[in-house]
């Protein structure tokens, strides 16, 4: 019989309760392994603007409840009044780092210097994709991947 879940502990975060994730999806595949570790609570579909600018919008609600927290409050100060913020975003897909600039540009919260260049162009990103982030404390960094692609349609 194959195991479908398992239980994982937070071994930074000692108070909290053990975690139950299932291992295999409904198809009794296996989950991939970023899936399993990370969740994405900062996820994003991309726009137009977001593959021909040089920056990404993203989601101010879930930015202020799932990033800034994270962040020392200085860093937190600092983004709120405008400054470009340096932060390192990690690639989940391709394991690779890049420094981008995160900061609240009027009513939204950005990502900056470099995001078409180390993403939209190194990556292929598209109109419609999904992509997700996440705060890793222990790091200190953004983590990122890409959550869904859209289907390419059929040439006949």
């Amino acid at each position: 019989m194959v195991r479908r879940s398992t239980l994982f502990f937070d071994f930074l975060n000692p108070e909290a309760a053990p975690q139950t994730v299932n291992i295999r999806d409904d198809n009794n595949a296996p989950v991939r392994f970023r899936d399993l570790m990370r969740q994405w609570p900062v996820k994003k579909v991309l726009t137009a603007r977001d593959i021909n600018y040089s920056q990404v919008v993203m989601p101010r609600d879930q930015v202020e409840d799932f990033i800034l927290p994270k962040l020392l409050l200085d860093e937190q100060n600092a983004i709120n009044r405008g400054v470009q913020f340096p932060i390192r975003v990690r690639d989940l897909d391709s394991m690779t780092e890049h420094p981008l600039c995160l900061w609240e540009n009027g009513s939204s919260y950005v990502l900056t210097s470099g995001w078409s260049a180390s993403f939209v162009r190194r990556r292929a990103l598209q109109v419609g994709e999904e992509v997700g982030f996440c705060w890793d404390e222990r790091l200190r960094m953004l983590r990122f991947t890409v959550l869904s692609r859209p289907p390419i349609p059929r040439q006949e």
